[in-house]
C-alpha cells in the first residue's frame, strides 16, 4: 500500500523525569498529561479534527493545515498550562506535573486517524528532549510548561507576526544532539519576561526543582534566570540570546 504525506503542524508533548519517584508517581501524571492534551485540544479552533496519539508518558497531536501554526501557537500552549497549574494546586512538588512541548511543521502521513511517519513527527520527538530545554526547565521550576519550536515555526509565525504570540519571550538556541543539529527557539510558560503579558503573571519558584539531569548528562551548565530571562554562562550546552 502506497501512502501519502500531508501538511500538519506537529505537537510533542513530554513529562519531566516521568519516572522518578517511582511507579505511582508514573500513573498520577500520565491520566494528567492525557487529560490535559485532550482539554486543550478539544478548546482550539477545529479540535475534533486535531489527531491525538498516546506514547506512554508522551503524547503527539497533528493539527490539519486547516488551522494556522499561529493558530496552534496562539491557543494551545496556553490552554495545557492552564489545565497543568489546576491539577498542581494544592499538590506537594513530588506530584506536580511539567510538560516539555514541542511544535514543529511539516508532512505527516496519516492512515485512518493513526498517525504512522513523517519528518515533522520525528523533528518535534528530538527538539523536545534538547540539552536546554532541560536545563532551562530545570533552572525554573515555576515554569510548568517548556515551549520549543523549530527555527521555520518561529520564522515563519512568531517573528513578524502576531504580537500576542510574544515573539521577544522566546529564546534562541544553538542545538548540536543525537538527532537534531540547527537553531531552535524555547520560551518558558510562567517565565515571562515582565511586561510581556506572561499567563497568571509571575509565581514563586517551587522547591524541589522537576528533577535532576538523567545519569551520564553534563551538569556542568551554567544556567540562572534573571527576571524570568533564561541565561547561560561559561561552559554551556547552548547559547541563548535575546531576540531584538
Amino acid at each position: 500500500m502506497h501512502y501519502h504525506a500531508h501538511s500538519y503542524t506537529v505537537i510533542s508533548a513530554d513529562i519531566v523525569n516521568s519516572s522518578a519517584g517511582g511507579a505511582w508517581r508514573h500513573t498520577l501524571l500520565v491520566p494528567a498529561l492525557y487529560k490535559a492534551i485532550g482539554t486543550a485540544t478539544a478548546e482550539c479552533p477545529l479540535g475534533a479534527k486535531w489527531l491525538l496519539r498516546r506514547d506512554g508518558d508522551s503524547m503527539t497531536v497533528a493539527v490539519p493545515p486547516e488551522v494556522s501554526k499561529g493558530e496552534v501557537l496562539g491557543e494551545f500552549p496556553h490552554r495545557v498550562e492552564r489545565e497543568v497549574r489546576r491539577f498542581n494546586s494544592g499538590r506537594t512538588p513530588e506530584s506536580q506535573l511539567w510538560i516539555r512541548v514541542a511544535v514543529a511543521h511539516g508532512d505527516v502521513v496519516v492512515d485512518g486517524g493513526e498517525l504512522l511517519g513523517g519528518n515533522a513527527l520525528i523533528d518535534a520527538a528530538r527538539i523536545r528532549d534538547i540539552d536546554p530545554l532541560r536545563a532551562a526547565m530545570s533552572a525554573a521550576p515555576e515554569a510548568y510548561i517548556g515551549l520549543v519550536l523549530t527555527d521555520d515555526v518561529y520564522r515563519t509565525s512568531v517573528r513578524g507576526g502576531d504580537p500576542a504570540l510574544m515573539p521577544n519571550a522566546y529564546r534562541q538556541v544553538e542545538v548540536k544532539s543525537k538527532g537534531y543539529e540547527g537553531t531552535a527557539w524555547i520560551r518558558l510558560l510562567g517565565a515571562d519576561p515582565p511586561g510581556d503579558g506572561g499567563p497568571g503573571g509571575t509565581r514563586e519558584p517551587r522547591s524541589p526543582k522537576p528533577g535532576p539531569f538523567p545519569a551520564g548528562r553534563d551538569t556542568t551548565t551554567n544556567i540562572r534566570v534573571n527576571n524570568g530571562i533564561v541565561q547561560t554562562g561559561h561552559g554551556s550546552v547552548a547559547g541563548i540570546y535575546h531576540v531584538r
